[in-house]
């Protein structure tokens, strides 16, 4: 009986085949919309929110409820507080680490090799340097280099005459010793915007796909602690003193603007201009979350121990993002909804011209049921083929719009190779969608298909 049935399904859809197409172009276009803008979403929420603003973290910051502060700060006991919440429904972080900000002027200058311009080049440090845990980013750092305080386990040999340092090394002149440099971390941001800002617009400069293969890996600068171009000199530690940093790799735990070190470099050189004080307190505490869902309880214990959660970019353009796609998919639904109308429409026609035929299957022996299942097959069809169409059509636009990207727009920060991301789970939503809203619109005309009695049927003719 199912082959007799899929064979008198298939000879009423090439019948009405004119009728069939007009009927699912609204499905198509609604499918094709919806899908398209569902793609765009995750393919934006990919790139937005899992690598420009990840949001898989949380930044944990003093609150400042007056003029002179709120007396509370982040340190060593905060943070153990942070790893293991004495709420126990609370979920523990994935990881929990301090950051520790450079707490007096610096400056730096290097790069002259590189981009070959016969001189160095400046830069200020001051507010763009900070101090993070070995242990956080130490496990991203590929061999040959490594990411930790070589001053914590190693006594720099003296210098020899001439100043001379073993290879690897260089002689600090004001304590006469040959340190290794400061390993020192990028963001991604930095990255990005170095190909798509310098190396664009400078012929000679490569940009970076790979940090290790890059021009930049493992070069080295020189920074002078406790001076700043803008004319400040910190006299409380002493004379400023210079010291070697080298670029060892690329961090998304790494400041989004400036240089990441190991904390315990910055411990020190705030203890030698700024005092104990700040050599104990952290800017700020990160914590890494195991799922998205843990961030709302974790966020609601930070406030519950007087602290507060730095509100980045990162929420605010996943809320305009969400309302955007929310918008966009509405319409496609709007769209799928009425061409159901069309569909219910198209074969309450179909039914009113075939009542005859329906009389004479219910005369020869078909059920109710089985005419109930040959109307909503033929609509379950329409809403296969129409979804696999619009699919299609959703992918080739998405095409178009990756190649007018990469050939006709410039390079900006973190321009991504697809906006778009047609995931297993998109593409069954979709046809689910699409089949089930034309079988929505085929349930009333398959319901008084199956109501018809032969005789009222065959009456009819």
């Amino acid at each position: 009986m199912p082959s007799r049935l899929l064979f008198l399904i298939w000879q009423n859809l090439r019948r009405n085949m004119r009728h069939n197409i007009l009927s699912s172009i609204g499905i198509i276009v609604g499918i094709a919309a919806f899908a398209f803008f569902l793609a765009l979403d995750a393919g934006v929420r990919r790139v937005v929110l899992g690598e420009i603003f990840p949001v898989d973290r949380l930044e944990v910051v003093a609150p400042k409820s007056s003029l002179f502060g709120s007396g509370r700060f982040i340190d060593d006991a905060v943070l153990a507080r942070l790893r293991q919440p004495v709420d126990s429904t609370v979920p523990a972080p994935a990881a929990v680490f301090g950051r520790m900000r450079l707490g007096f002027p610096a400056r730096g200058w290097g790069g002259a090799r590189i981009l070959k311009r016969g001189r160095d080049i400046p830069f200020e440090l001051t507010g763009f340097c900070d101090g993070v845990d070995d242990q956080v980013i130490a496990p991203e750092i590929k061999p040959p280099f490594t990411f930790r305080d070589h001053l914590a386990d190693d006594q720099p040999p003296p210098c020899a005459p001439g100043n001379r340092c073993p290879e690897g090394r260089y002689c600090a002149w004001d304590v006469n010793r040959c340190h290794k440099p400061v390993p020192a971390v990028i963001s991604r941001h930095l990255i990005e915007l170095y190909n798509s800002s310098i190396a664009a617009s400078n012929p000679d400069l490569p940009k970076i796909p790979d940090f290790l293969t890059s021009i930049f890996a493992g070069k080295t600068f020189t920074v002078e602690l406790g001076r700043s171009y803008f004319g400040t000199v910190v006299r409380q530690g002493g004379q400023p003193i210079q010291r070697k940093f080298q670029l060892v790799g690329v961090s998304d735990k790494a400041i989004p603007l400036g240089l990441s070190v190991p904390i315990g470099y910055v411990k020190r050189w705030n203890q030698r201009y700024k005092g104990g004080a700040s050599a104990k307190t952290y800017s700020s505490a990160v914590l890494l979350t195991r799922s998205k869902a843990d961030i709302t309880p974790i966020a609601a214990y930070i406030k519950s121990i007087g602290f507060d959660v730095k509100q980045g970019a990162g929420k605010t353009i996943g809320l305009f993002i969400t309302l955007a796609s929310f918008l966009l998919t509405l319409v496609s639904v709007i769209i799928v909804f009425i061409a159901a109308i069309n569909i219910a429409h198209t074969f309450l026609m179909l039914v009113s011209e075939r009542r005859w035929e329906i009389g004479l299957l219910r005369a020869v022996g078909a059920s109710r049921a089985h005419v109930r299942r040959t109307v909503l097959g033929e609509a379950a069809i329409i809403g296969a083929v129409s979804g696999t169409v619009g699919l299609s059509l959703a992918w080739v636009a998405a095409l178009v719009c990756d190649h007018f990207s990469a050939t006709r727009l410039p390079d900006f920060p973190f321009k991504p190779e697809s906006y778009f991301v047609f995931s297993p789970t998109l593409i069954a939503l979709s046809m689910g969608f699409a089949i089930g809203c034309c079988l929505l619109g085929a349930l009333l005309p398959a319901q008084r298909a199956a109501a018809l009695s032969p005789a009222q049927a065959l009456g009819s003719r």
